[in-house]
């Protein structure tokens, strides 16, 4: 799971576990600021009747000559009701109670504040009702606009929660994404340092860059000594190859010393192409071609047919073209593109067997063009095929005749190039694929 998931994951788990909390209160705390705000309605309510009498006497709600009746009055929806009569007992009231009435044959429960007062020597009792309905009514209300706050607050946090984690982290993501993932070779890798203000990744970036420096300082020994040994190697080469070829002029050779001239010569042959080798694979390796080419790849493939075709026919090989789209890569270098598909071709015609078939084919796709080489051959093993891959150069348990030279400059090439390179293999045969980007 990435790093970002696990931060909303937990953002979003920490908040709903307090919320969870807070809405199982929430009923709770509702009903309680419910009622002790009805209490408050309740209380206003008898100062401004008490008011009301103060400044227009009692007379207003009760009539002075049949007193005992009292004043009464309920809103139409029995809501709310007020109650004035006198008081008969010596003591005082001041409280709030929830009651039931009966009205019109119908019981409501209401929260009633009691209260007693004195006017015109005379004392008298006030009750202020609200009905139990209206109070649940209004929690209802509070705890469903409550409730839509708190999703709509968890959508918000959680959407920005996502936005601030993504741009936070990502100068994480192109460290990894432009420093690690995509470098296949030490040359490839970008030295500038990402934009952050975060500690950590510049830490991470610089630990990253300097340990890039010291693999690059080991490549580059690597390179120079395979260079130089390749270059020293030459002139010792070229020399015993000429006094060889003097030795076979020469007269008086037996034919057992002319059968080992022949394995000298062989041997010679074999240094020779090593060597050769070796110096184009550290040419690549340090970027000692230059890449301003406008290459006709549907050229090339032709142009190798025609090259190959006696060669193949000798060895009873039919070596055909399927498709051939027209393409020119830009940016590229032209012996290079010809060696790397040339060297795919010379590996099929060395390995098919007599009879067999090898396919030409190039052709447009959505992701670019692609060029591929299939053989009916014996096929590559895996184990040739993963140390290539890996960039070892001296490969390791191979069969005699198979130096795998050939397998590691496609690969040199494609990468430098900017091809990706894929090779399928079996006992049926060999596919070998190079795709170049349509940019």
């Amino acid at each position: 799971m990435k790093i970002s998931q696990k931060l909303l994951l937990y953002n979003l788990l920490s908040k709903g576990f307090i919320l969870l909390i807070f809405l199982t209160a929430a009923p709770f705390l509702l009903k309680y600021f419910a009622i002790l705000d009805t209490d408050n309605q309740l209380l206003d309510k008898k100062d401004e009747v008490l008011e009301i009498i103060s400044e227009k006497g009692i007379d207003t709600f009760i009539e002075e000559e049949n007193p005992s009746i009292g004043f009464g009055s309920y809103n139409i929806l029995k809501e709310e009701y007020i109650l004035l009569e006198q008081w008969q007992y010596d003591t005082k009231v001041d409280t709030i109670f929830v009651e039931d009435r009966i009205l019109e044959r119908e019981k409501v429960t209401y929260r009633v504040y009691s209260h007693t007062f004195t006017s015109d020597d005379n004392t008298y009792i006030i009750e202020i009702g609200r009905s139990i309905e209206t109070i649940n009514d209004i929690e209802s209300i509070l705890f469903n606009i409550l409730i839509s706050t708190l999703i709509v607050f968890l959508v918000l946090t959680s959407f920005l929660d996502s936005l601030y984690t993504e741009r936070i982290l990502l100068p994480f993501k192109r460290i990894i994404t432009k420093k690690l993932s995509q470098i296949h070779e030490p040359q490839q890798f970008p030295y500038l340092p990402e934009k952050t203000s975060t500690d950590e990744f510049k830490l991470l970036d610089e630990s990253i860059t300097d340990m890039m420096k010291r693999i690059q300082k080991s490549f580059n020994q690597e390179r120079e000594f395979i260079s130089h040994a390749s270059h020293e190697l030459k002139t010792p080469i070229s020399i015993l190859q000429t006094k060889v070829e003097t030795l076979f002029s020469s007269e008086g050779v037996s034919d057992r010393q002319m059968e080992k001239l022949m394995d000298m010569q062989l041997t010679i042959q074999k240094m020779k192409k090593t060597v050769n080798a070796l110096l184009l694979i550290s040419k690549v390796n340090n970027t000692q071609f230059l890449k301003n080419d406008s290459v006709s790849l549907n050229k090339i493939i032709s142009e190798l047919k025609e090259e190959w075709l006696a060669l193949a026919e000798d060895k009873d090989i039919s070596l055909r073209i399927k498709e051939k789209d027209s393409f020119i890569a830009q940016n590229s270098n032209k012996s290079l593109c010809n060696m790397m598909i040339q060297n795919a071709l010379i590996n099929a015609l060395k390995y098919t067997p007599q009879g067999g078939t090898i396919v030409l084919k190039g052709k447009m796709s959505t992701k670019g063009y692609e060029i591929s080489v299939n053989d009916s051959g014996p096929g590559i093993s895996e184990n040739l095929l993963n140390q290539v891959k890996d960039g070892i150069v001296f490969l390791n348990e191979v069969e005699k005749d198979k130096s795998g030279f050939g397998l590691q400059i496609m690969y040199k090439i494609a990468l430098y190039l900017g091809v990706n390179i894929d090779i399928k293999s079996n006992s049926n045969g060999t596919e070998v694929s190079f795709l170049f980007p349509n940019s």
